[in-house]
């Protein structure tokens, strides 16, 4: 896909700014509320797939320089497989905060 040259630096230093953050921001919540570390595997688990899926989503739409001759079909390996890594840190996503709710439960009991 091609867009303004400005636009691909913008995407990727964004995209990256947003994972620090993520990162920071579940680091600082474990650290102040002390929560289950089973949890804070899955979110950790989340944050690695989803930055692993947003790397091959840029990659599809060429924020990356890429010169070789299968440029269309590596765009579609990279969309499928971004699109599988994002299923997969959904998943994860959904677990930590089903392990981090039944802690809570637990406690309370």
């Amino acid at each position: 896909m091609y867009l303004e040259a400005e636009v691909y630096g913008l995407l990727n230093w964004s995209f990256a700014i947003v994972m620090v953050i993520q990162l920071l921001f579940l680091i600082a919540l474990k650290y102040e509320y002390k929560f289950c570390i089973q949890a804070f595997r899955w979110f950790i688990g989340y944050i690695v797939f989803f930055g692993f899926a947003g790397y091959k989503l840029l990659e599809a739409i060429n924020t990356f320089e890429h010169n070789n001759s299968m440029g269309s079909e590596n765009a579609s390996l990279s969309m499928g497989t971004s699109g599988v890594l994002w299923f997969i840190s959904s998943v994860c996503l959904l677990i930590g905060i089903s392990r981090l709710a039944s802690h809570k439960v637990s406690r309370e009991k």
